[in-house]
C-alpha cells in the first residue's frame, strides 16, 4: 500500500513538470545577434528579417511597430524590440531615437526676433532652418498680425503677435514651435501738451523699430527744435501760440500739439502782518492749464490749490506756482505793521529812483542810507532822530546796537532769527578803513527770503538784491528799528 502511494506521488510530478514545460516560453537574450539601429524622429524603417512572434518593446512612446514589421518613430529615446514566441523570448534589435538636432535645439520668445514697425509692410521672421523644411503656419492673434504658408506676415495693428508653425523634417519628424514678435506703432507718448513761453520740454517717442526719425514743427516762431535724438525731441517755446511738432520714422507719422502759454504773477513780492488772507492769482494761463501751488514754510504761511494764501507768523516764505513747465515764484515777507508799510513803500520806489550821495534827500534820488531813513519815515518811523537830514548808515546801526536792538550771529546769520523790515549793515573788519562804526559803508532792508531792498550804487537805482547768506564777517550789525 505504501509502494503504491509513492507511485502516484512520482507520476504526478513528472506529469507537472511536463505541463511546465509545454507552457514556458524560454527567454534568450542573444547579445551577439541584437542589432543596434540609430534614427531620427519621424523617421521610419522595415525590419524584413524581423521573426514572426509577437513583438514586445521595453519602452512605449518611442517606436511603433506595424504588422508588416515597419517601425514608426514617435519620440525621443532607446527602446528594446524582442520577438515572443512560444518556445522563448529573443532581444532583435536597440534603436535609438534621436531629435533632428537644427530644430531641437531652438527657443523662440518674445525676446528672439527684432519688433517690426506696424507701417514696415510685410516681413519674414529670419529662422534659416525652416528653409528646407515643410511648413503649417497659422496667426494666433489675426487682429494683430495674418500670416501666409510662405511665412509672411502682414501688420494689422500694434501689439505683440503670436504665430504657430508645425514644421516637417526630412525624415518626417514634426515639430511645432509657438514664435512671437511684436508690431510697433511709433507714437509721442503724449498728443498734447502746455508749455510756458522761454520753457523747454522733451516729448518722447515710444515703440521705435530702431530706424531715423525725423522731426520738424509747422510753425517755429512759436516752438523750435532745441536737439532731439531717436527717443526723443526736445522743444522751445518762443512765444504765445499753438503748433504741432511732427515726427516720421517707420513709415508712420506721429504728432503733439504744443500750446504756448505766458503765465505771469503780476507782483513778485508781498508784505503782510500776521493772519492775514491773499490770493496768488497767475494770467496768462489756459482751461488745460494746471497750476501746482507750494509755500516753502507753512509755519510762516499756507497756500491752497487755488492759490489762496494766509498767513501765519514773522518770518518769510516762497509761494511757487508750478504750471506749463514754469515755476513762477511770490516772495512773501510776514512782519509787523510798521515794518510791512515800510516795505511797501519802499518796493514802490524799485526802479524809479536814481542813486546820489550829493543829492541824498532830492526826490527822485537816494543813497543807501537816505532810502532806508526816508522809507521808514514815510509810515511814521524815524530812524535815530527827526532831521531834515538822514543819518549814514553806520550812525543808524550803532543807534540801534546801543538799544540792545540787534540780532545776534556768531558766524552767519540765522533767517529764523531775522525778520522781514530789519536793517542790513555792510563793514566789517575786512572792509576799508572809514572812520565809523565798525567800518560800516552801506544799509539796506531785509525782505525776507534771503533779498534785501536797497538803493544800490552799482545799479543806479533802487533794487532788490538776492544776497544769500549773511556772513558775520561781511555784516557786522543787524538792527531793528
Amino acid at each position: 500500500m505504501r509502494s503504491s502511494k509513492r507511485y502516484f506521488a512520482l507520476l504526478f510530478l513528472l506529469f507537472a513538470l511536463a505541463f511546465a514545460g509545454v507552457n514556458q516560453t524560454n527567454y534568450v537574450q542573444a547579445k551577439e545577434t541584437t542589432q543596434k539601429i540609430c534614427l531620427y524622429l519621424g523617421q521610419k524603417i522595415t525590419l524584413a528579417d524581423l521573426p514572426e512572434g509577437e513583438v514586445v518593446l521595453s519602452k512605449e512612446h518611442v517606436v511603433e511597430v506595424s504588422a508588416n514589421k515597419v517601425v514608426t518613430t514617435i519620440g525621443a529615446g532607446t527602446v528594446t524590440i524582442s520577438v515572443k514566441t512560444k518556445a522563448e523570448t529573443v532581444d532583435y534589435a536597440e534603436i535609438e531615437v534621436k531629435k533632428n538636432e537644427i530644430l531641437s535645439d531652438l527657443s523662440f520668445n518674445r525676446q528672439s526676433f527684432a519688433a517690426h514697425p506696424l507701417g514696415g509692410g510685410s516681413f519674414q521672421l529670419p529662422i534659416p532652418q525652416f528653409e528646407s523644411m515643410t511648413c503649417v503656419w497659422q496667426a494666433r492673434t489675426p487682429e494683430t498680425a495674418t500670416v501666409t504658408q510662405e511665412g509672411i506676415i502682414t501688420p494689422v495693428c500694434a501689439g505683440f503677435a503670436e504665430f504657430s508653425v508645425t514644421v516637417t523634417d526630412s525624415y518626417g519628424g514634426v515639430y511645432s514651435f509657438v514664435l512671437g514678435v511684436e508690431i510697433l506703432q511709433p507714437q509721442f507718448t503724449i498728443q498734447k501738451q502746455n508749455l510756458a513761453k522761454g520753457c523747454q520740454t522733451t516729448l518722447l517717442l515710444e515703440s521705435v523699430a530702431g530706424n531715423p526719425v525725423v522731426y520738424q514743427t509747422r510753425d517755429t516762431s512759436i516752438v523750435s527744435i532745441v536737439s532731439y535724438n531717436q527717443a526723443g525731441v526736445v522743444v522751445k517755446a518762443k512765444k504765445v501760440g499753438s503748433t504741432t511738432v511732427v515726427a516720421q520714422v517707420d513709415g508712420v507719422q506721429t504728432e503733439c500739439v504744443i500750446t504756448v502759454t505766458n503765465p505771469k504773477i503780476k507782483k513778485a513780492y508781498g508784505f503782510y502782518q500776521k493772519k492775514k488772507k491773499l490770493a496768488v492769482k497767475v494770467t496768462g494761463l489756459n482751461a488745460e492749464s494746471r497750476p501746482l501751488f507750494r509755500s516753502s514754510d507753512v509755519k510762516v504761511a499756507v497756500v491752497t490749490a487755488s492759490g489762496k494764501v494766509t498767513t501765519k507768523k514773522y518770518g518769510s516764505a516762497v509761494i511757487s506756482c508750478e504750471v506749463d513747465g514754469k515755476t513762477i515764484n511770490y516772495y512773501l515777507a510776514v512782519s509787523t505793521k510798521t515794518a510791512v508799510r515800510a516795505m511797501r513803500y519802499g518796493y514802490k520806489q524799485i526802479g524809479k529812483k536814481k542813486y546820489s550821495q550829493a543829492r541824498r534827500m532830492d526826490k527822485n534820488y537816494y543813497d543807501c542810507s537816505s532810502f532806508v531813513y526816508r522809507t521808514y519815515r514815510a509810515v511814521g518811523r524815524y530812524l535815530v532822530c527827526k532831521t531834515s537830514w538822514a543819518p549814514v548808515a553806520a550812525d543808524i546801526g550803532h543807534y540801534y546796537v546801543r538799544k540792545g536792538k540787534c540780532i545776534k550771529a556768531k558766524k552767519n546769520y540765522s533767517e529764523k532769527k531775522m525778520r522781514p523790515g530789519d536793517l542790513i549793515c555792510f563793514g566789517g573788519s575786512k572792509a576799508k578803513k572809514n572812520g565809523r562804526y565798525k567800518r560800516i559803508y552801506h544799509i539796506a532792508i531785509y525782505i525776507g527770503n534771503g533779498k534785501t531792498m536797497e538803493s544800490s550804487s552799482t545799479y543806479n537805482n533802487v533794487v532788490i538784491r538776492d544776497r544769500g547768506v549773511f556772513k558775520k564777517s561781511e555784516i557786522p550789525v543787524v538792527v531793528r528799528p
